[in-house]
Order: structure tokens, then C-alpha cells, then sequence
């Protein structure tokens, strides 16, 4: 494996799970189990596996110290330098960026932690390197869930967010970049983008997989412009839209004072300025003047069209993977991981994971993975689900397709299909869940419950 010397890598992991809080009460999001692995286990590896060495890690100050004891346990070997902004910050993605701007001294890969898809991105960064590029996206397809797939708790009334993205056919170049919310019929281009870029598509379908690779100048300039609180919602498609502007031209005049202008204000100057933008320039411009080479071939205008700020969408085909930021994109990562990935099976029981410090004593498990110090009675049967650690399950018990989150107690003769049970909950005897959360801590009495939350609502709001 190559190392990736020139790149810095950052996960933001500084997210409360405001769409999930059903899972995430007591809990950081990153740290949510998915196949028993913590969710930000999914981006550190998939660094890893494409050459980095280290990676910082933004987080919440509240959220660093369990954040770096469960990354001590993973065994990676990627180094993770964990990062804690004082939570009484209400900070976006892109300000994160700016709290560490001191650390970055290069050009950077950013990943958001609840990213789950096994793939490599040296195409990606070989498309970055090729264009000279100030911001890369990539893009993925979507999954279709299983046939059976259903979304523990409640019907969601929620609609899935769609992207508006405008990809030049020929060149890869991102010309457009909108929420579809932000339109209601009707979608409007302008003429300038037409006449410069005549042969692209608008794709509805993709997935954004908040996988960016960031050209240092594009750093600074955030340093310097502190009105854009998010990456992809605000920084993305201000910089996509300036693609179509040209820098402007400072006219010196003796009798005017320009002491006042606040040149800083203007993106085109960040580029300008950046050391290694101006040797690329050069050599750049060399070599077209001593070639034929353009990038595209619809017009006779110059590579590029003499664009100095140039952002890319790459599409993965053949590969899927989604964000978990929601509880249904959260259980269906749950239940393709191992389409996806190769997870590591041990044990004597049909296709299932034991840790050699479980306790199981029962013959009827199938397709699990079961985690440390876990107790499994006689008489129970688990099909397709993951038990974490310290989970006491009691004798003649039927599971099926759940997540069971570090010490749960279910006791006897409970019926648990398709549920998501979060951190010490407790099912009393006799208890029958169907597509339910049982919420962190709480203790489900006797009943038959489908489709519900079941939690303590006073725990909800201290989130």
C-alpha cells in the first residue's frame, strides 16, 4: 500500500445526531455501533486502506475523552489525533474547518463520520491531482434496501434530501450544486453557465458521501470569510458558483486612495496567493503553449476555459454506501454492512462472531456478532443480530434482526424482532417488541409493543 504523504485527513465527528436522537441520547454519534463496530471505525478504516498514516479528529469537548478510549481499542493503525471544540459552540462543518486551520498545512481529504461505504478513493484523488483542482466531491449510488427491510420505531414522515447536481459530460467539472428543496417546479440556469459549459447533466439520484477533497487556498479563504457556517450547504456552491466569474482587475489610480479596500474579501485573491496554485500556473501555462491539450472539446476556448477555480464530482459506479445520520439510514447500514464489507467471522455457530470472553450457551444463533462479556442463555435463539458488550439475555428468548447496544438485561421469555435497544435499557419478562427503540436506560414492562419509541422523554430533552 502507498502511503498518502501530501494530503491531511480530517473526520468530522462533532455531530449530535439531531435526527436521531431516538439512538444517540447519552450517547456521541460517531461511537453508535454498526456490526458491533463503532461507526467512526468505517471512515478511519477506509483512510487507512488508502494510505494515510494519521487523521484528525474534530469532535465535542463533552465527547473526546470516550472518543479516544474506544479509538485506543480499535487496533487501526492509522493514528487519530482527537480534536474537542467546547460544546457551547454551536459550530457547522465548515467552522469546524476554521478552528483547526493552525494545524493544516496542506491540502485536505474531509469525511464525515457517519460515512459507511467500503471503497477506495484514488481515483478520486487522482482526478484532484490531474485538474489541479480546488475542491473534488464524490459522489456514490444510493442502496436499495432489502425487500424486507423495515425502519424500526415510527413511520418517517421525513423526506429523503435530494441534491440538484450539475456534472459536465465531459470534463467531470461540478457546474451546479442546490438542494432540490430550495426548488418548486421549475429549475432555472443561468444563461453564462450554458454558454460555457453546453453539455451537462443534473443528477437527482446521487449520493453525496460529504467526501471532499480541499485545496489549502480554499482554508484560508475560510479563515477570512467567517459568514459560511457549512461545507456542503453553503461553501460548496459558493465556490461551484464562482467557477463562472473571471478575478477582477485592480486598476491603480494615483488620485484614489485603495488603502480602504479590503481585498481579502475577494476568493480569487486566495487563489492567487497560494504558493503552490502560482507554480502550477506556470508550469501549466507552459505547457499549453508547447501542446495542444484541452480539456474539453466542445469549443475552441482554452483548457479549462482559463478557470483558476475548478471543482470536480466523481462518481463511484458499482459501488454503494450512505451516510447513517438518520435512524432508518442507521438500521440499513446495519443490515448491508456485510455486503459491503469482509467483517471477520469467528466462532463455532453458523456465520456469527463470538468473542472468545462471551458467555453463550446457547446452540441457536445464527448470522450474529456477539461482543465481549456478553451472557447468552440456554434455550434463546438470535438470527441476524448484533449484541454488544456486557448484554445479559435470559433463557427461552427468540431475537431476530436487532441491535443491542452495551449492557442491555432482556430477560425471560421475550419476543424481539427487528429493534434497535440502546445502552442499559431493560425488557422485563414476557415483553414482545416488533420495529420498536427502546431508548437508553429505560425499562420496558410487560406488553406487546410494534412500531413504537419507547424511552424517557425528560432524557430526550436534556439532548
Amino acid at each position: 500500500m502507498v502511503q498518502c504523504t501530501e494530503f491531511q485527513a480530517v473526520v468530522l465527528a462533532g455531530g449530535k445526531g439531531s435526527r436521531m436522537i431516538d439512538v444517540t441520547a447519552g450517547k456521541p454519534k460517531c461511537l453508535l455501533p454498526i456490526a458491533n463496530m463503532p461507526m467512526i471505525w468505517y471512515p478511519l478504516r477506509l483512510l487507512e486502506q488508502s494510505g494515510f498514516t494519521d487523521a484528525i479528529i474534530i469532535t465535542s469537548e463533552s465527547a473526546k475523552g470516550d472518543i479516544s478510549a474506544t479509538l485506543d481499542k480499535l487496533g487501526l493503525s492509522i493514528k487519530p489525533e482527537v480534536i474537542g471544540i467546547p460544546d457551547a459552540e454551536d459550530i457547522g462543518t465548515a467552522d469546524s474547518i476554521r478552528f483547526i486551520h493552525d494545524k493544516i498545512s496542506s491540502d485536505l481529504v474531509v469525511l464525515s463520520s457517519d460515512l459507511i461505504a467500503n471503497i477506495d478513493i484514488s481515483d478520486t484523488i487522482k482526478m484532484y491531482r490531474k485538474n489541479s483542482a480546488s475542491i473534488t466531491a464524490l459522489f456514490l449510488q444510493t442502496p436499495k434496501p432489502p425487500e424486507d427491510f423495515m425502519q424500526p420505531g415510527p413511520k418517517s414522515k421525513d423526506k429523503q434530501e435530494r441534491d440538484l447536481i450539475g456534472i459536465d459530460n465531459e470534463t467531470s467539472r461540478m457546474v451546479f450544486l442546490a438542494s432540490a428543496s430550495d426548488f418548486e417546479e421549475s429549475l432555472k440556469m443561468s444563461t453564462k453557465l450554458i454558454r460555457k459549459h453546453s453539455n451537462f447533466t443534473i443528477h437527482s439520484k446521487l449520493l453525496d458521501a460529504h467526501l471532499y477533497i480541499i485545496n489549502k487556498w480554499v482554508v484560508n479563504f475560510l479563515v477570512h470569510h467567517k459568514k459560511h457556517s457549512s461545507l456542503k450547504g453553503e461553501v460548496l456552491p459558493y465556490v461551484v458558483k464562482k467557477q463562472l466569474n473571471k478575478p477582477k482587475t485592480i486598476i491603480e489610480d494615483k488620485n484614489a486612495s485603495v488603502i480602504k479596500m479590503d481585498i481579502k474579501k475577494d476568493i480569487f485573491r486566495f487563489v492567487e496567493e497560494n504558493p503552490i496554485m502560482i507554480a502550477e500556473k506556470n508550469a501549466n501555462e507552459l505547457i499549453r503553449e508547447m501542446s495542444s491539450f484541452n480539456d474539453h472539446s466542445t469549443d475552441l476556448d482554452d483548457a479549462y476555459h482559463n478557470d483558476i477555480i475548478r471543482c470536480y464530482a466523481h462518481i463511484i459506479n458499482g459501488k454503494y454506501g450512505l451516510r447513517a445520520n438518520t435512524v432508518q439510514t442507521y438500521s440499513l447500514a446495519n443490515a448491508m454492512v456485510h455486503d459491503w464489507y469482509e467483517l471477520k467471522t469467528e466462532g463455532d455457530l453458523e456465520g456469527s462472531s463470538i468473542s472468545p470472553n462471551a458467555t453463550v450457551k446457547s446452540t441457536q444463533i445464527q448470522n450474529c456478532r456477539i461482543d465481549e462479556n456478553a451472557i447468552i442463555s440456554e434455550k434463546t435463539s438470535l438470527k441476524q443480530s448484533y449484541v454488544s458488550n456486557n448484554v445479559t439475555i435470559e433463557p427461552k428468548t427468540r431475537i431476530s434482526k436487532s441491535i443491542i447496544m452495551n449492557n442491555v438485561t432482556i430477560k425471560e421469555k421475550c419476543v424481539i424482532e427487528n429493534c434497535i435497544l440502546c445502552n442499559g435499557c431493560v425488557i422485563e419478562e414476557n415483553t414482545e417488541l416488533k420495529d420498536c427503540i427502546v431508548g437508553a436506560q429505560h425499562i420496558v414492562s410487560l406488553g406487546h409493543y410494534t412500531q413504537e419509541v419507547l424511552t424517557d422523554i425528560d432524557r430526550l430533552m436534556e439532548i
